[in-house]
């Protein structure tokens, strides 16, 4: 009886180990790798843009105005229209009204009913061949927007347009102490008033280094570090600390003594990542 109890007892611990071995192998068990895409740095120089706002002017603009006191029957022009009349002929006794010369009428400030006095404006035209973009350029940047200088208009809807600035204006704006500066560029109709983007670029004599897009490169939220994540190995992440240069909307120039352009560079899925993170490459963009 006594032997029996011993062993029963050796059997009882014999399996508590195997348990807390199996327990162990669990606790052992790799969790899978996040996923994750690669690109590589290629060689290039990106130049520097700088932003200025503007907005559309039609510098050459007319009024057409009532000649005498009267009632108005009808108002055949409509904002936009392409129009040599402000008035045309109706059921009444009227008087053809004609515009100076043709262009796009801006407004209607009188409609049909209404009575109107010798001189009163019935509508505003502009001429589409005097369109210009007005830039608004800080005084300390000028050496950007002068005359002859080539800039890049992007239109809300994302239309790009080449533009070459002509003069700037006599005057400034004694709020932001900037002035404006008049280009002119072949653009379709385009109303008065409308918010574009003037981009110019800088040219820049320092040689060629390495760009990545702008995805793969991480900050901190004071952007006083930036850095990398690349591949070790087929799936560990390390971080690189890179110094970053001039950068456009999808790429920025990078500078590391740590990487060349045969890293496999994380570009999507590295956001907080840790340092030596498992991770599965789903996409690899070849290198240039």
């Amino acid at each position: 009886m006594k032997y029996q109890i011993v062993l029963l007892s050796l059997i009882v611990s014999l399996g508590g180990c195997g348990q807390r071995d199996a327990s162990n192998g669990n606790i052992r068990k790799e969790m899978p790798g996040t996923a994750v895409t690669l690109t590589h740095a290629a060689f290039g120089r990106i130049e520097k843009e700088v932003i200025f706002s503007a907005t559309t002017v039609y510098q050459n603009k007319s009024v057409v105005g009532a000649p005498i006191p009267a009632f108005i029957t009808e108002a055949l022009v409509q904002p936009g229209s392409k129009e040599q009349h402000a008035l045309g002929n109706g059921s009444h006794a009227v008087i053809p009204i004609k515009a100076e010369r043709d262009g796009i009428v801006l407004d209607v400030q009188q409609q049909a009913g209404s009575y109107v006095t010798e001189g009163t404006v019935l509508c505003t035209f502009a001429e589409i061949e005097s369109l210009v973009f007005e830039i608004h350029v800080p005084y300390e940047q000028q050496r950007y927007a002068h005359r002859g200088s080539k800039c890049r208009l992007e239109l809300p809807d994302g239309t790009r347009l080449a533009a070459t600035v002509q003069a700037p204006l006599a005057t400034m704006n004694t709020a932001s102490q900037s002035e404006r500066v008049i280009a002119r560029a072949k653009a379709p109709f385009l109303p008065e008033g409308m918010h574009v983007k003037a981009v110019f670029s800088e040219s820049d004599s320092s040689s060629e280094g390495m760009i990545l897009p702008k995805s793969a490169v991480q900050s901190d939220e004071t952007l006083s570090e930036y850095w990398v994540m690349k591949l070790a190995d087929d799936s560990t992440a390390v971080r690189v600390p890179v110094a970053v240069g001039n950068s456009n909307a999808s790429e920025i120039e990078i500078e590391s003594d740590a990487l060349s352009p045969q890293d496999r560079i994380i570009l999507t899925g590295g956001y907080g990542l840790e340092e030596g993170a498992r991770v599965v490459v789903t996409k690899e963009e070849a290198a240039l």
